[in-house]
């Protein structure tokens, strides 16, 4: 089981260059209000946990580790028919297995921001 929140920002070309705060979502204040925990294999956008609790975006980036928290940081450009469009996505995740330790480990950060975007 795991608990997961995901944050996401989508914005257009001009919001994104002229809004600095649609380029980053400042971190969740701790402790963080993990939900009830849902069944894997689970999907966020373009982020997936497969049932062996592993992090893929394209290729894998982290192995999920009972009872320690991961944010996962990711921006992305896509064009569409209508438009360039920027998005920027947080995600917490929280593996739950086994019994619950006293207190969490500190929170892991994996950034996969693009810093030209």
């Amino acid at each position: 089981m795991i608990s997961a929140v995901h944050r996401r920002i989508v914005s257009t070309k001009a919001e994104w260059r002229a809004d600095p705060s649609r380029r980053a979502l400042p971190a969740l204040a701790e402790p963080i209000p993990w939900p009830a925990p849902v069944p894997i294999p689970i999907s966020f956008g373009r982020i997936s946990v497969s049932t062996n609790a592993r992090v893929y975006r394209f290729r894998q980036i982290a192995q999920l580790r009972p009872w320690s928290p991961v944010r996962i940081l990711c921006n992305e450009r896509r064009a569409e028919d209508d438009g360039l469009w920027y998005a920027i996505e947080d995600l917490y995740l929280l593996l739950q297995a086994g019994p619950a330790p006293a207190a969490l480990p500190p929170l892991r950060l994996i950034d996969l921001r693009h810093p030209r975007l």
